[in-house]
């Protein structure tokens, strides 16, 4: 009983807030949704940038000049595609019933957009003007050159037909140039309906998506997949949740990680693993008697995971909410970084400029907490943002935070 009280103490003081964590967040910047308003933090400032609506999916153009946003006049409504300037503090409406997945150019102020199943792009620099792109696709994203697209499209009508991937190349005074990448082969057992959007490895060498079969299945179930970039080398790799954020490649090499699982219960039989291509070698790293509910890489030897105890209750209050935990891959040394009350759980890690950001809730509130990585003690940097939607305590964090990573 002694040493569990001299334990806690302990805890206690190495996480109190410290004032070195003051500094560092002056020159971080977030586009967040409060009161299902757009909100902007920006130098430590909290700024309201919409008046009426319901917005979510907040995302930063590469340069952080922009956010685009999606606005409805209420839960429940289509959704429009908005944009907005930070300098000149205008807005604009691009596209009615614009679905989640649209995403910045990497390199320019370029937006790619799905409508239904067609693809358009529209550059800042003429914003009445959006350009089709392709049809009958099921997901997308950006070349890392910022040239063109990945996109995925059904070989024909039929429910078994094959997932084929294409590169699509953007002319200036052409039409766009479709160059064939892979076809998935989708046997007769096999259910599959598309893809999420893709992933670039560091050197550009591997792509990681995931095959989605349909609604109803992928709830439970889908399966990571990496391709080689010269679509010679495929492979089927694990089963996981429909979740962007669980599938990650590590800053500065070849390694996946990523929150493997069957079952739509984000507390049950959910673990981290690596990846290490080209060998295909995996490895777990969340021990038994725990899940893991989401990741991030600090660097190419440590990552950090949102942990809890595993626990099937039927009633979802009684699931433990996670910590965060930090796990260095040479020496499986795993540290627990946060001691959250036990009402609260510590969700969405991210790094960026040496400060560790995540999300803290009890359910029914969130805040943005921050801490420098170089000296762990949390504070508060963001009060009262609007909780994501929770699926079976799997939060959906991307419709309400968007940190700026970029320069």
């Amino acid at each position: 009983m002694m040493k569990k009280i001299l334990l806690l103490v302990f805890l206690m003081f190495t996480f109190l807030p410290i004032a070195a964590t003051a500094e560092p967040k002056e020159n971080l910047k977030a586009a967040f949704v409060r009161d299902n308003l757009l909100w902007l933090t920006i130098k430590d400032k909290d700024i309201r940038i919409t008046d009426t609506g319901y917005v979510r999916y907040p995302k930063w153009s590469f340069d952080g000049s922009w956010v685009a946003y999606l606005k409805g006049a209420k839960e429940g409504d289509i959704m429009d595609l908005w944009l907005y300037n930070i300098k000149g503090n205008r807005h604009f409406k691009v596209k009615e019933n614009v679905g989640v997945n649209f995403q910045w150019s990497p390199n320019e102020n370029s937006l790619g957009f799905q409508v239904a199943k067609n693809l358009f792009s529209l550059h800042t620099s003429q914003l009445g003007l959006f350009t089709p792109i392709a049809k009958d696709i099921e997901n997308f994203s950006w070349l890392p050159s910022g040239k063109g697209f990945l996109i995925s499209t059904k070989k024909s009508p039929e429910f078994h037909s094959d997932i084929v991937l294409s590169k699509v190349i953007l002319r200036k005074k052409e039409k766009p140039a479709v160059n064939h990448l892979y076809n998935v082969k989708i046997g007769k057992n096999e259910i599959f309906a598309s893809t999420s959007e893709f992933k670039w490895s560091y050197d550009k060498k591997w792509i990681s998506f995931l095959l989605i079969p349909t609604a109803s299945l992928s709830a439970d179930g889908n399966t990571l997949c990496v391709l080689s970039a010269n679509g010679k080398t495929f492979r089927k790799m694990d089963e996981m949740l429909i979740e962007s954020a669980w599938f990650q490649w590590a800053p500065y090499n070849g390694l996946l990680g990523y929150v493997s699982g069957i079952g739509r219960e984000a507390t049950i039989n959910k673990r981290t693993r690596v990846l290490k291509v080209p060998s295909m070698k995996n490895m777990t790293l969340t021990p038994r008697g725990y899940v893991d509910r989401d990741l991030t890489w600090q660097n190419n030897r440590t990552i950090i995971v949102s942990r809890s105890k595993e626990n099937g209750s039927k009633d979802l209050s009684e699931r433990a909410l996670p910590s965060l935990y930090k796990i260095s891959l040479s020496d499986n040394k795993q540290t627990q970084l946060t001691v959250p009350s036990e009402k609260d759980g510590d969700f969405r890690p991210e790094i960026v400029k040496n400060n560790l950001i995540w999300i803290r809730t009890d359910r029914k509130k969130a805040d943005v907490m921050i801490s420098p990585t170089y000296k762990y003690g949390e504070m508060v940097w963001i009060k009262n943002i609007n909780l994501g939607s929770s699926y079976y305590e799997k939060w959906s964090w991307d419709e309400v935070f968007s940190l700026y990573t970029g320069r």
